[in-house]
């Protein structure tokens, strides 16, 4: 039985130890980070009263984990929707930090790979196939 290349799928070729990636351009990355950020100002700009400018400097205080506790959500608790507002900020908060994480991982790989490429040009490094 000949195989040729053409005749296999993704999960052959992964089993035949040959990877199939894909990169994400860092302008995506940060594009999603951004309106992570915008969304979460819009929101708390509707939830808090506070003006977007003080909502955008929450969220990014918020998801940097630098919390200088200046501007904190649910100085409002006797309003009878806070404690539902409480979980939807942790929950927000809990998938910015995530998305976050998962962002900044994509755009590692991609300045690794960049900065491999360009080590193999310079003759630095060598290619995958072992030339230089």
């Amino acid at each position: 039985m000949d195989l040729e290349k053409d005749d296999l799928d993704d999960d052959d070729l992964d089993e035949l130890g040959q990877e199939h990636k894909v990169t994400v351009p860092i302008y995506v990355c940060l594009i999603i980070i951004a309106g992570y950020i915008s969304g979460g100002a819009m929101l708390f700009q509707i939830w808090e009263e506070w003006d977007y400018v003080a909502s955008s400097y929450f969220c990014f205080i918020t998801l940097s984990t630098i919390g200088f506790g200046d501007i904190v959500p649910g100085t409002y608790m006797n309003s009878w929707d806070s404690h539902e507002k409480l979980v939807l900020c942790t929950l927000w908060l809990a998938f910015g930090l995530s998305l976050l994480a998962m962002c900044f991982n994509l755009m590692q790989e991609g300045v690794k790979e960049k900065c491999r490429l360009i080590g193999q040009k310079l003759g630095l490094l060598k290619s995958e196939n072992g030339s230089m």
